[in-house]
């Protein structure tokens, strides 16, 4: 009887039951698929009631904790660790004015610091992350490498900041690979380097890795405003970078909504006005901006602005401005200046000052943002060869933008190299469909 179990287990199924069985697999595997190919739904990005919920209110907070960390300070001289404290708010401070000011007294607050630390100790992690802000990339450096000797080894979570400030100033030196390498062990190890991957992949030609990092830090948890404003700043940046004008609108009004009064976010939005053809309406709201910001890049828009409508009494009067306020940030933290002033020269300016100030910025980041404002610089000083070799060397890089193979297309047209200069266009308009517009020339923030 076993034997003959075993017989007509092993006969083959009827053709009916077969014909089903095939049809439920099909249909089991077809339904597999359908899921598969639906999008996951992200989580919601939730905004956190923590922290100011506005710019004003942000603001004030900070400047009554400065008051009274000052006040605390005048009574406890030689404690370097409260000029620590009064350096990191003005830090904060800092980020989101974008005042040079801000930024200087921080860098005195520290330097009081220091001078009453006994040796190896001070704020020397405060100091990496500020001088990393001013582009002071080698004395960054020194600081992380004090940390690094101290006589107790730092926390995991303070080496980990020092890795992940190690992974930028191999990225504007123009170490990418390392840079890259850095920020993915940081993931590997369970921190969260998304937002500086976001950076990353946006300048490695790399923009839909460099989005998926945002979402992953916006639905990281309850997030403050203030930080889903930066983020969708940073956001915006790369959809106008790819040419994509609406998703970039889209991010910059997003900002204004999370962390309201903030005068980039609104800066970003009135340039969106100015791309699009709309001069009246961007001239009102830049102006309207710069009697709240001394930021002088306001005021290059603006002259911007009315140079394309033909009013060149306006240009001058704003460029005046704008360039008064270029010598007085490369007065007080040169370094951090030098960029933004070669765009004023360039645009405003003195080519031979614009292409001075470019080589100094690009000996100490010698990165590709840098590289392309000196293509730039070295062209309206007619040089397109020595433009070309140092372009073609940014090219052969991971770094990826329109702009570098503008700055090529020109410097091969002026060599008379018409078919390189289609190719290097072709290339560009690829990357961003509006490269070419007549309007791009008036992009001053997130270009």
């Amino acid at each position: 009887m076993r034997h003959a179990r075993v017989i007509a287990a092993a006969r083959p199924l009827p053709m009916r039951a077969l014909v089903w069985l095939i049809a439920a697999a099909l249909a089991v595997f077809a339904l597999a698929r359908w899921l598969e190919s639906r999008p996951v739904a992200e989580l919601p990005i939730r905004q956190s009631s923590a922290g100011a919920p506005s710019y004003a209110v942000a603001i004030a907070q900070m400047d009554r904790k400065l008051a009274g960390l000052r006040q605390l300070a005048a009574g406890r001289p030689d404690d370097w660790l409260m000029q620590e404290r009064i350096a990191h708010q003005l830090m904060q401070r800092a980020r989101l004015t974008g005042s040079f000011h801000d930024y200087a007294d921080a860098q005195a607050a520290l330097d009081r610091g220091f001078a009453t630390a006994a040796p190896r100790s001070g704020p020397h992690l405060t100091q990496a992350a500020l001088a990393l802000s001013l582009h002071r990339l080698g004395v960054a450096e020194r600081m992380l490498d004090a940390v690094d000797h101290y006589a107790v080894p730092a926390e995991a979570e303070v080496r980990a900041g020092e890795d992940a400030m190690r992974g930028d100033i191999a990225l504007y030196r123009g170490q990418y690979g390392r840079a890259r390498d850095v920020y993915l062990k940081l993931g590997e190890a369970g921190e969260r380097p998304d937002q500086r991957l976001a950076i990353f992949w946006s300048k490695a030609g790399r923009p839909d890795d460099a989005l998926a990092a945002i979402r992953r830090v916006e639905r990281a948890g309850l997030v403050p405003g203030q930080a889903l404003a930066q983020l969708a700043l940073l956001r915006g940046t790369i959809e106008l970078q790819r040419g994509n004008w609406d998703q970039a609108d889209a991010a910059f009004a997003d900002a204004e909504r999370r962390f309201p009064g903030w005068w980039l976010s609104e800066a970003y939005r009135a340039q969106m006005l100015a791309l699009r053809g709309n001069y009246p309406q961007a001239i009102r709201a830049f102006e309207a901006l710069t009697a709240r910001n001394d930021d002088p890049m306001l005021c290059d828009a603006i002259a911007g602005l009315y140079r394309a409508r033909g009013d060149y009494a306006q240009t001058e009067f704003w460029a005046a401005r704008a360039a008064k306020g270029w010598a007085e940030r490369l007065r007080l933290l040169p370094e951090a200046a030098l960029g933004h002033a070669v765009e004023h020269e360039l645009a405003f300016g003195s080519a031979g000052r614009a292409l001075d100030l470019a080589r100094r910025d690009f000996a100490n980041r010698p990165h590709g943002a840098t590289a392309i404002a000196l293509g730039w610089a070295l062209i309206a000083n007619n040089r397109p060869a020595e433009a070309l070799r140092l372009i073609d060397a940014v090219n052969r890089s991971s770094w990826q933008s329109a702009e570098q193979h503008l700055v090529a297309a020109r410097a091969h047209a002026l060599l008379g190299q018409s078919e390189a200069a289609d190719a290097e266009q072709d290339t560009a308009l690829g990357l961003n469909p509006h490269a070419l517009d007549p309007t791009a020339t008036l992009l001053w923030y997130g270009h």
